[in-house]
């Protein structure tokens, strides 16, 4: 056996002899040769985020009577836009147009008098499908007006 794996014999006093403090510092820097001491390790403590406190809902309110009607009044201004929307969607859905170049024109008028008018057919789809998708959202934006 050699000096490291051998027993250690310990002194009457408890403490390690001269000789085997030696051989320990030896083995130490044989297992750890950058000088390092073996830190023993802590566990980090781990901080939890605060979780925000929601403040409890407040008790709805009874509406009085003329908040009522006023509520009533808007949504049905509201209705009205929406029914405005879905029929010029629907005009726009039946407008037909065909594969030939001349069958039908657009016409535009400003406010001070001037207008533009064009067959061009792929212009005329373009400038279609444009509005329809216009009206849908105008319609989901209304649709989204009416709560209770």
């Amino acid at each position: 056996m050699t000096k490291i794996t051998a027993p250690v014999m310990k002194p009457t006093n408890g403490g390690a002899s001269k000789e085997e403090n030696a051989v320990l510092a030896a083995a130490k820097s044989v297992l750890n040769p950058e000088g390092n001491t073996a830190e023993v390790m802590k566990p980090i403590q781990q901080i939890e985020p605060e979780t925000p406190v929601i403040p409890a809902p407040e008790p709805r309110r009874e509406m009085t009577m003329m908040e009522k009607i006023l509520k009533v009044e808007n949504l049905q201004l509201v209705v009205e836009k929406r029914a405005k929307l879905v029929q010029t969607r629907s005009e726009l859905e039946r407008f037909q147009i065909s594969s030939n170049d001349f069958n039908c024109s657009m016409r535009l008028n400003d406010s001070d008098g001037n207008v533009f008018t064009t067959s061009f057919t792929p212009g005329i789809k373009k400038v279609i499908d444009f509005l329809k998708s216009s009206f849908d959202a105008s319609i989901t934006d209304v649709e989204n007006k009416i709560t209770f």
